[in-house]
């Protein structure tokens, strides 16, 4: 409990850090209505993304964490690089995770600071590079990222919390390169199909 608490209070003051260094370097920009319908709608992907895993590839053994990544990562990127702002990455994948539990478990906020973990991760990293994926390093840099620091919290605070399960040191090894080699390639994917997206989104939106 100790130790998911003060993950918790890590996450906000993350958050905090976040908004002050937006706030300070001026790049807090409005979402036009337009954006936020692009948002809302990559929420829905990234749900949609996930069903085949939800309907029998998590069945697959041992490498699930790899399965997962490559499609998640792939819609997260390409949304974020038609709406690249800060702020973004939050709105989706803190939305993806809302719309999931209204749709299986039922809204739960114990899962809320992994979502926002997640989101805080990839502003920061967006925030510190001035880079909103703009380059494929770039792409390539957030989708590590994000597969480590969500498998880790994943894997050592909140299932363990939520869940009571706890897995094997070896097992989270295993199952956080899996999320990272698959996050870094979902990034790659989701770089090179934003591109056409992109170019059909500038001349008149989806």
């Amino acid at each position: 409990m100790s130790a998911y608490t003060g993950s918790m209070i890590l996450v906000f003051i993350l958050g905090g850090i976040v908004f002050y260094g937006a706030m300070k370097r001026r790049i807090i920009q409005s979402f036009s209505l337009q954006e936020i319908v692009t948002i809302a709608l990559f929420c829905s992907l990234l749900y949609i993304a996930t069903v085949p895993f939800k309907f029998g590839l998590s069945r697959i053994p041992f490498i699930q964490a790899f399965i997962f990544s490559i499609p998640f990562t792939a819609v997260l990127v390409a949304g974020i690089r038609l709406v690249p702002k800060c702020g973004t990455a939050t709105l989706i994948i803190f939305g993806n995770s809302l719309l999931s539990q209204i749709i299986s478990r039922g809204i739960n906020p114990l899962w809320w600071p992994y979502a926002l973990l997640a989101g805080f991760v990839l502003e920061l990293y967006f925030l510190i590079s001035r880079n909103y994926l703009e380059t494929r390093m770039n792409a390539l840099g957030a989708g590590l990222l994000r597969g480590f620091v969500v498998y880790i919290y994943f894997y050592f605070l909140s299932a363990p919390f939520i869940w009571h399960l706890h897995y094997a040191f070896w097992y989270v090894c295993i199952q956080t390169i899996q999320g990272i080699a698959g996050s870094g390639i979902g990034a790659l994917i989701g770089f090179a199909v934003s591109r056409p997206i992109r170019n059909a989104y500038r001349h008149g939106g989806i």
